[in-house]
C-alpha cells in the first residue's frame, strides 16, 4: 500500500477515534441535573470566603451554572491563585482531582451520587489585607493619564469584542482623555497558559504618558504581590512587541518594577514593602514604549 493511501486511511480512522472518545466521555460526565443536585450539600459544607474548586477543570462552567454566584462567585472562579484561601471544597467528578490543591490537608470527604465532596485545609495560607481589584472605586482610588485625571463613570456603555475580540469594557470604570480604549476598570481576560479566566484591572497604557492608579490608605503587609498579562489573542498576534512595565510606589518611594513580555502569560510579580503594619498611599504605574495592542491587565494585593 502506498504511503499516500495510508495517510488517506488515517484521516477517517482518526475521526472515528475522536468520535468514540467524545461519546465515551460524554456518557461518563455528569449531566446538568446532577450538578444541580449538589447545591444543598455544597452550601452546607462551604463557609464564607471558602473556595469551591471543580475537578476536572473543564467542568467549571457547568458547575457554576448549576451552583450559582453565591457558591462560585466570579472573583473565585477567575482568581489569580489559591494562596489566599484557608480552606477549599473540592467537587470531584469521574475520579478527577484538582492539581492546584495538591498538598492541602484533607478535613472531610462525602459522596453524593457520582461526585465526591472533599473539604481541604491550606497548610500555609497567605491572608490578603487589601485587594486592589476590589478597591478600584472612587472612594478608594484615583486614576491619571500622566497628570490628567481620568473621570469615574458608573454607567459607561458595556461593550465586548465577542469571540476573538477584546475583553468586556465594564460599566464602572475610570475613563481617560486619550479615548475609549484607555481606562482603568475591572474585567476578565483569558490566561492562555492555564486556559483559565483571570479577573483583573484593565490598564492599557495611553500614548505619551503612563497610566497611574493611586490608592489611598492602603494597609500594608510584608509585600505587594500580583499578576499581569494580556488577552491570548493579542499575545498571539504581537509576540516580540515591547514589554509593559508596572512600577509600584509606596508613600512616593518606588519599591519595584516588573517588566512583562507577552509570552509570559499571566505572570507573577512581588515586591517587599518594608512597611508591614503601616497604612500608606500606593501608586501603581503602567507604561509601555508602544501603545498598539498593549491591552495589559493586572491583579495586585497586600499581604
Amino acid at each position: 500500500m502506498s504511503r499516500r493511501r495510508m495517510l488517506w486511511l488515517a484521516v477517517p480512522l482518526a475521526g472515528i477515534a475522536e468520535l468514540g472518545a467524545y461519546y465515551y466521555f460524554s456518557r461518563r460526565a455528569p449531566g446538568v441535573d446532577e450538578w444541580a443536585s449538589l447545591r444543598e450539600p455544597v452550601a452546607a459544607l462551604r463557609k464564607t470566603d471558602e473556595l469551591v474548586v471543580v475537578a476536572p477543570r473543564w467542568a467549571d462552567p457547568l458547575a457554576r451554572q448549576a451552583l450559582g454566584d453565591s457558591l462560585m462567585p466570579l472573583a473565585d472562579v477567575a482568581r489569580p491563585d489559591e494562596t489566599r484561601y484557608a480552606r477549599a471544597i473540592e467537587i470531584s467528578a469521574m475520579g478527577e482531582r484538582a492539581p492546584e490543591l495538591a498538598g492541602w490537608r484533607p478535613v472531610s470527604e462525602e459522596r453524593h451520587g457520582r461526585f465526591r465532596l472533599r473539604t481541604l485545609q491550606n497548610p500555609a495560607p497567605e491572608p490578603v489585607s487589601f485587594d486592589f481589584v476590589d478597591h478600584l472605586k472612587p472612594e478608594h482610588a484615583k486614576v491619571f493619564e500622566g497628570a490628567k485625571p481620568c473621570a469615574w463613570n458608573a454607567n459607561a456603555a458595556i461593550s465586548s469584542g465577542g469571540l476573538g475580540g477584546n475583553p468586556t469594557f465594564p460599566a464602572q470604570r475610570f475613563m481617560c482623555p486619550a479615548g475609549e480604549w484607555f481606562f482603568a476598570g475591572v474585567t476578565v481576560i483569558d490566561d492562555h497558559r492555564e486556559y483559565r479566566p483571570r479577573r483583573c484591572i484593565w490598564a492599557h497604557p495611553p500614548p505619551g504618558a503612563p497610566l497611574r492608579l493611586r490608592f489611598e490608605r492602603v494597609p500594608l503587609g510584608k509585600k505587594i504581590r500580583g499578576y499581569g498579562g494580556l488577552p491570548w489573542l493579542l499575545f498571539r498576534d504581537s509576540v516580540g512587541a515591547p514589554p509593559v512595565e508596572i512600577e509600584v510606589r509606596v508613600a512616593g518611594t518606588s519599591i519595584g518594577t516588573y517588566s512583562h513580555r507577552d509570552e509570559q502569560g499571566f505572570a507573577p510579580f512581588s515586591f517587599d514593602t518594608g512597611r508591614a503594619g503601616e497604612t500608606h498611599e500606593v501608586e501603581i504605574e503602567v507604561r509601555s514604549s508602544v501603545v498598539k495592542d498593549r491591552h495589559f491587565c493586572f491583579q495586585a494585593d497586600t499581604r
